[in-house]
């Protein structure tokens, strides 16, 4: 089989900040760290994720469009739970937990993590993914992103969609 490894590169304001989210998030210190840059090669994920230094970047929000949103998806309810008791005992708190939600045509268990500069990590598994209580709701929004922002949907999804539980991130 071909080992492969996901690459994402994130700018961050804060270097520092960011290598210790992402330390704790990860549970490992940094692969490769400078005075600008700093990166971790992941086998679990299988993730090769870059830190570049902007100083004067502003915090993005998922809500207001300019955010990112990544994702790991584990396939067991235990290592959920493991992840979420490690990153709390290390100090980063979920900011959202969902259990049983209807999100992106699935039904999941999940938990939002938040870096320095606004960019949402969600941890999730996924219980069902399709099947007739799937395909025949309305309720089901088209995309998903963290329910924190319940009253500004106007930049959320078109109007004639009500989301259930926050969306397009």
């Amino acid at each position: 089989m071909l080992k492969t490894r996901i690459h994402i590169n994130i700018t961050v304001s804060d270097l520092e900040a960011s290598i210790d989210f992402y330390s704790k998030v990860f549970g490992t210190e940094p692969s490769k760290q400078k005075a600008d840059y700093a990166n971790f090669r992941l086998d679990t994920p299988a993730l090769h994720l870059a830190l570049v230094h902007q100083p004067n970047r502003p915090k993005q929000t998922v809500t207001n469009g300019t955010g990112q949103h990544f994702g790991v998806e584990l396939f067991d309810d235990a290592v959920l739970a493991d992840w979420k008791s490690r990153v709390t005992a290390s100090g980063v708190l979920p900011h959202l937990e969902e259990e049983n939600v209807t999100c992106c045509y699935a039904v999941a268990d999940k938990f939002w993590l938040q870096d320095p500069d606004g960019n949402e990590w969600e941890f999730w598994v996924r219980h069902d993914d399709e099947g007739e209580t799937l395909a025949s709701s309305s309720a089901v929004a088209p995309c998903c992103g963290p329910a924190k922002v319940e009253t500004d949907t106007e930049n959320c999804c078109p109007t004639e969609i009500t989301p259930v539980s926050g969306c397009c991130s």
